[in-house]
């Protein structure tokens, strides 16, 4: 909850119309609880916070099921709290025609298999701020992927307890965190049916991270650091952290290829720093070449000046050097902003069909040394976690104006550039996921079935 308590316990009336929490006081060391409810606008709320206090989790659950009885009898699925100013916003309601709706909004909406996710993400939508007041027409129709990647940058900055200031509508979310605000763009990586390769194998992968890809995320971004309003010029954005969220939707999975999420980061890196590993493709094999530095064998590091593919004009390399970009403090990035992570993340909170299973599988750090592992896991299991944060990178800028302190941004990877040694340094969280699918199953079916790629 805060550095004040911690949540302990969770529990929900069978109805789901109330939720309670049994809590830990950090400073008295004892416990309470809080009831919730549902206000006009469907958020849930504080109804009632227990006056007594208790040694043991045990002894506050037990006087929390006495205090919600009255609620699981009472009959109302609302509680007014007299200040809901604004409408509800009912996501899935629809506000174009079936013919203009975005086809990964119609899986959202009516596949079986994508309840979890369909459940969560309106669950979130109650309380999330449409500024701009179209936020739900983008969402059904041609926006679907950016307005995704807005409402997990939500929720991700949410966790991470940031105050977010709904009061301006550029850029996209104006955030505070002990007194220090932060302001943050959203942006996405588009399809370009006239520019856009896919890649199958490793020497593909590793051919389109040199230039195609770093061209795909440079395109966006200069965008933004070109435009003729700078962010950094608004009155209450100026002398603070300023940072472009970026987030690749270019290249679609299909049976045969794997969507270019699932690995067109390290090109991100390229881009940014101007520097990538230099690698021998040998057919279908690629390792690092390696040199003899310091401290004994380590890979080579490749200066780029610029990205030059097929007939688009070349770009200039190092984003981060870019005349203006000393305003741009980072690039977050993430590649799980699915509609996949919605579901798994809506499984764990109990909003699924539990006929559906989900199995992860992919590639994740297990060291803070960037030890890189695979892995799998049944999202049902008893011992799954994730966390919003779990493929979630921050490309700081080492030559920013006004640099972010990692400690604004826990529990997610941070990639600190060496202009010295040009090389990139990475602090990385437990578990912090590289890339991954999700199989999404029903029983008895043999065949997974609309299982999109994501990480």
């Amino acid at each position: 909850m805060s550095m004040m308590a911690s949540e302990v316990r969770h529990y929900e009336t069978p109805d789901r119309s109330n939720l309670a929490i049994v809590v830990f006081d950090k400073t008295d060391r004892d416990f309470g609880y809080i009831i919730l409810g549902r206000d006009r606008r469907k958020i849930f709320r504080c109804l009632e916070v227990g006056t007594e206090f208790y040694s043991t989790a045990d002894e506050a659950e037990a006087a929390l099921f006495e205090a919600i009885k009255p609620y699981q009898t009472d009959g109302a699925s609302e509680y007014p709290q007299g200040d809901e100013i604004k409408p509800t916003l009912d996501i899935f309601d629809p506000v174009v025609p079936d013919d203009k709706q975005h086809k990964y909004f119609k899986i959202l909406k009516d596949n079986e298999l994508r309840t979890a996710a369909r459940n969560l993400i309106q669950e979130i939508a109650y309380s999330f701020v449409d500024v701009d007041g179209n936020y739900i027409e983008q969402f059904q129709t041609s926006a679907f992927d950016q307005r995704v990647w807005e409402l997990f940058l939500y929720v991700l900055f949410h966790k991470m307890d940031f105050e977010i200031d709904n009061s301006k509508s550029i850029p996209d979310y104006s955030l505070s965190k002990f007194g220090m605000p932060v302001f943050i763009e959203a942006v996405t990586v588009g399809q370009n049916p006239d520019f856009d390769v896919s890649a199958n194998t490793a020497a593909e992968i590793a051919e389109l991270s040199k230039d195609y890809m770093p061209i795909k995320f440079g395109s966006p971004l200069f965008k933004k650091l070109s435009r003729k309003k700078k962010y950094w010029d608004f009155p209450h954005v100026a002398g603070h952290p300023f940072i472009l969220a970026i987030h690749d939707y270019h290249g679609l999975a299909t049976s045969d290829t794997p969507g270019s999420m699932t690995w067109s980061r390290a090109a991100l890196v390229n881009y940014l720093y101007g520097v990538r590993d230099d690698v021998e493709i040998d057919g279908e094999t690629v390792k690092p070449r390696m040199v003899v530095g310091r401290e004994g064998l380590a890979p080579a590091i490749k200066i780029i000046t610029e990205h030059r593919y097929g007939s688009k004009n070349p770009i200039p390399s190092r984003f981060f050097a870019q005349p203006d970009a000393e305003n741009v403090s980072a690039v977050l990035f993430s590649n799980g902003a699915t509609i996949t992570t919605f579901g798994r993340m809506g499984k764990i909170a109990g909003l699924g069909d539990q006929d559906v299973k989900m199995l992860r599988m992919g590639t994740w750090v297990i060291d803070d040394i960037g030890t890189a592992e695979p892995f799998m896991n049944d999202v049902d299991a008893d011992d799954y976690d994730e966390a919003w944060g779990d493929t979630v990178t921050m490309f700081h800028n080492p030559w920013a104006k006004h640099p972010v302190p990692e400690g604004l941004f826990p529990n997610i990877s941070h990639a600190i550039f060496d202009p010295k040694t040009s090389r990139v340094l990475y602090r990385f969280p437990p578990k912090h996921v590289l890339t991954s699918i999700t199989q999404v199953i029903v029983p008895n079916c043999h065949i997974p079935r609309d299982c999109r790629p994501s990480s």
